[in-house]
């Protein structure tokens, strides 16, 4: 049964200024507000809920900064303290600027409220390379420092020199010498034998790596790097679980492959072992809604449902094929 809006802006966490609408406060129910699952992440012995929010959706001149600004405390309140970020999500340059600029104006208020990820890309893969896109990503956020780094998209590193006096590795740690992070981690949907690699070394906290009812049955990460992230007790949290956007626009108009799987996905992702939590792009409150209706009720697939998405799934990889690039090392 829905509350009623007068009760809601008494009763609800969500009812802070400038979050969400009243029409979506009108949708609001009792059972969304009970507290979110939580699982720890990992060696961060950090506990955080079933859902991360991916805010790759709100960069684009689509979103303004005050839609974002609300979208992003409208999540917070409900419970998301993951965020997940990069400097390619959106165009610093454009009319509204990228994801990283819009987190600012939640930031300067809720910083300790979330734990914070962003990324640095294989552009700049020196030591040097790797700072710079760190400081400039925390200039834009308004912040001092971040929770994790990623490697984003391990797979287009150069492998020779990631480990090199001057490589890329080299720039995460420094950055943390720094305390401008304070863990390492890696990204990706391409490559799964490079992650293998990169975490053996065991000096990684964290994997954000392709996990979906599809790509399983291309990519495989589940087989090839979870093993290797459960022996060093590396957080493991599942992204594209809804296969990514439609040609890869991140534009928060364009769905996900997988939207018509959505609860099922979802649930998919986090039934797998090991996995901490499931970071969704989302582009307004109530994408977040249904996904966190999804994590509150949450439940493994039952043996019928695991083979029906089985079936889907094998259909659609093949449909997919390599879909984000190659597999091979």
């Amino acid at each position: 049964m829905s509350i009623h809006r007068q009760d809601s802006i008494h009763r609800s966490p969500i009812a802070t200024p400038g979050v969400a609408p009243a029409s979506l406060l009108e949708e609001v129910t009792l059972e969304n507000l009970k507290p979110l699952p939580e699982r720890v992440l990992g060696r961060i012995n950090r506990k955080i809920p079933l859902v991360g929010f991916g805010v790759a959706p709100l960069g684009s001149d689509n979103t303004t900064p005050e839609e974002a600004t609300r979208i992003v405390n409208f999540a917070i309140d409900q419970g998301i303290t993951y965020l997940d970020t990069a400097p390619v999500y959106g165009d610093p340059n454009s009319t509204y600027g990228n994801a990283d600029m819009k987190l600012k104006e939640v930031l300067k208020t809720r910083r300790d409220e979330v734990f914070l990820v962003t990324k640095a890309n294989a552009g700049r893969q020196t030591k040097d390379g790797i700072l710079e896109q760190i400081e400039e990503s925390l200039q834009r956020m308004g912040v001092d420092s971040v929770d994790l780094v990623h490697m984003h998209n391990l797979g287009d590193f150069d492998m020779e020199t990631f480990f090199a006096k001057e490589g890329a590795l080299a720039g995460l740690q420094a950055a943390r010498e720094r305390k401008l992070i304070r863990y390492l981690g890696v990204s990706g949907h391409i490559r799964p034998p490079r992650f293998t690699t990169v975490l053996e070394t065991g000096l990684f906290d964290l994997a954000m790596v392709t996990l979906n009812f599809a790509d399983r049955f291309t990519y495989d990460f589940e087989g090839c790097v979870l093993p290797v992230a459960q022996k060093h007790n590396i957080a493991v949290v599942a992204m594209k679980v809804l296969g990514g956007s439609i040609d890869w626009k991140y534009d928060a108009q364009t769905p996900a492959h997988f939207a018509a799987h959505h609860e099922k996905a979802i649930r998919y992702a986090l039934g797998i072992p090991g996995v901490s939590c499931a970071v969704i792009g989302f582009a307004n409150e109530k994408e977040i809604t249904q996904a966190l209706e999804v994590a509150r009720h949450f439940k493994p697939l039952t043996e019928e449902e695991q083979e029906s998405l089985r079936q889907q799934g094998e259909e659609l990889a093949k449909q997919r094929g390599l879909y984000y690039g190659p597999i091979e090392a």
